[in-house]
């Protein structure tokens, strides 16, 4: 089902591109005017905006938890991040899989916050499980100088580090093994959930915080659907019975969240991390 949406989405979306062209080269026998010129080139990067990315990569970008986070005053806590002093522990391809998305998650909040040292700390751990899975991006030019100083520029750091876990999920997906690149979306997810439940003792208190969980709704249901797709794999099977938990949770946050049900989400979620890391 997953695949025939993404074959879906690439049909629509080559159809739109197709006939936008023919629109503005046929239109009247003439040439596009500069401003027929204009919105083609715009509506053309809103559907690779809204379409491609969502091919590439099955989830929101790993910076929308992190930017809301830093949106309603959020201080960066490193301390509740996965040491990176952790990754030779990894020894199974899913684990070094399921690590590669929490470091994945972990570095887009460093990126968030621009905390420099933990930005190249876990870019450091993010190649050595990407080489040792054996993802061909290279990564090395990420730990660069010339990418340090461009790092320096958050918009642009944001992009270069979102396009960068694309690419790996890509990788994953398309050229070695699917079930490695579900573990690794998986652990995004339960990563960023993680950061958000646990940037306060008193999280449920925490202003807009409570709000910003239940708007994973959507993300919480498109990994429960990646994880079913694959759950042919005794592993994934594992894991998805374990997020399987949070189920009626999140069918319930229309009518908001009591603190009972916010604190099934950060035990449920505390309880998988510290099973994956």
């Amino acid at each position: 089902m997953y695949k025939k949406s993404i074959f879906s989405k690439i049909s629509s979306l080559a159809f739109m591109l197709t006939a936008l062209f023919f629109l503005f080269s046929c239109k009247g026998g003439n040439k596009p005017s500069e401003q027929d010129q204009a919105a083609a080139d715009s509506l053309s990067k809103e559907l690779l905006a809204s379409d491609i990315k969502e091919v590439l990569y099955p989830l929101p970008t790993p910076f929308d938890i992190t930017k809301m986070l830093n949106e309603i005053g959020a201080t960066y806590t490193p301390k509740i991040l996965n040491g990176t002093n952790q990754v030779e522990k990894y020894i199974t391809e899913q684990s070094k899989a399921l690590n590669l998305g929490i470091y994945g998650a972990d570095l887009a909040y460093a990126a968030t916050y621009q905390q420099q040292q933990d930005i190249q700390t876990y870019l450091n751990a993010i190649k050595s499980l990407a080489d040792q899975l054996g993802v061909t991006y290279d990564y090395s030019i990420l730990l660069s100088d010339e990418y340090k100083t461009k790092f320096e520029n958050k918009d642009t750091l944001t992009e270069i580090i979102t396009n960068t876990i694309y690419d790996t999920y890509q990788f994953l997906d398309q050229k070695s093994n699917p079930d490695l690149a579900v573990n690794m979306v998986a652990g995004v997810w339960v990563e960023l959930m993680y950061i958000a439940t646990n940037i306060s003792e008193a999280s449920y208190n925490f202003t807009g915080l409570v709000d910003i969980i239940s708007k994973q709704k959507t993300s919480y249901e498109k990994v429960m659907e990646l994880l079913s797709a694959r759950n042919a794999n005794a592993d994934i099977k594992i894991l998805e019975a374990k997020l399987m938990v949070l189920k009626p949770v999140f069918e319930k946050v229309e009518s908001g969240l009591s603190q009972a049900d916010y604190d099934l989400i950060l035990k449920t979620i505390k309880d998988v991390r510290n099973s994956l890391i």
